[in-house]
């Protein structure tokens, strides 16, 4: 078997493993309980599921003999702190960005104003403080995916094509493996055209941009540690950090919540930051590296 045949090898066994299992809970929890995210049991499935891409990485290399060098967990260097500083920020940028969108965008004249006027700044900083700790606390889950994704596939995939090239089919597989969660209402909830089948490709989008982004956070620190909080931080604090600020205007459950303009620009901007933060650590990385010649 050639090095490509057995790479391919591996990454089939690594896609059954993330995606078999994972959809076989989800397809019996909507069989039971309804294509709903208002149910009880739907928080603690979507957490399991975030495991299973570790734990497809783990068994792969199991079965396939690989071993377990270079699995991208121990930072080499301790200045590399500052990913995981830009990990947990980045994310809180991302929520204020999206609230003054959709105060411009989605809200009557003057919400804007509204919104900056009832802007309590101490009430915010607790909040982000509260769900800073819950994303340091909890990186578990993002390492669940994580290990997975960027620890596994992606490197794997560039084995077989460029680098741009793995990272935009790795984010379009990452986005299809939320398919089940798209389809009981999660992150776009189901009243809008083409349901599900816009939200899925939405959700491939963002994931496409967010691969880039979380697999320089990974090349640049050597481990997925950085990527993990910063999966995980997204998670928490992105839609959070926005309602927190624009619930204090009029409108908001009319214009916003109930509305296919919040995650439409929740989606831009969440694709756009990390691209833009993608970049940076590219070209941060390509200096880095030109140095140390």
């Amino acid at each position: 078997m050639t090095n490509k045949q057995l790479t391919i090898k591996r990454i089939l066994i690594y896609l059954f493993f993330a995606f078999i299992p994972p959809f076989i809970l989800q397809f019996i929890y909507m069989a039971v309980c309804g294509v709903t995210i208002q149910n009880g049991w739907y928080a603690p499935l979507a957490t399991v599921s975030m495991f299973f891409p570790a734990v497809a990485n783990i068994l792969t290399r199991m079965i396939t003999k690989e071993g377990f060098d270079h699995c991208l967990i121990k930072c080499k260097d301790k200045g590399d702190l500052r990913y995981v500083i830009i990990a947990l920020l980045l994310p809180i940028v991302m929520g204020i960005l999206i609230s003054l969108l959709c105060a411009v965008i989605l809200m009557p004249e003057g919400s804007l104003n509204e919104m900056i006027r009832h802007f309590d700044f101490w009430d915010v900083l607790t909040a982000v403080i509260y769900v800073l700790s819950i994303s340091i606390f909890g990186i578990l889950q993002g390492f669940g995916e994580e290990f997975g994704w960027r620890g596994y596939l992606t490197p794997k995939l560039e084995q077989l094509m460029k680098a741009p090239a793995a990272i935009v089919v790795s984010g379009v597989i990452w986005g299809l493996w939320h398919a089940p969660m798209i389809v009981c209402g999660h992150n776009f909830g189901k009243d809008y055209i083409f349901y599900p089948y816009l939200g899925i490709g939405m959700m491939c989008i963002s994931c496409v941009f967010l691969s880039f982004y979380l697999t320089e956070l990974t090349k640049s620190s050597h481990s997925v540690l950085p990527a993990a909080w910063a999966h995980i931080a997204i998670n928490n604090s992105v839609g959070m950090v926005a309602a927190l600020i624009l619930s204090g205007t009029d409108n908001y459950n009319e214009k916003v919540v109930s509305g296919w303009g919040y995650p439409a620009i929740s989606v831009g901007v969440i694709s756009v930051t990390a691209c833009l933060t993608g970049i940076f650590l590219y070209l941060t990385g390509k200096k880095k590296a030109a140095l140390s010649c």
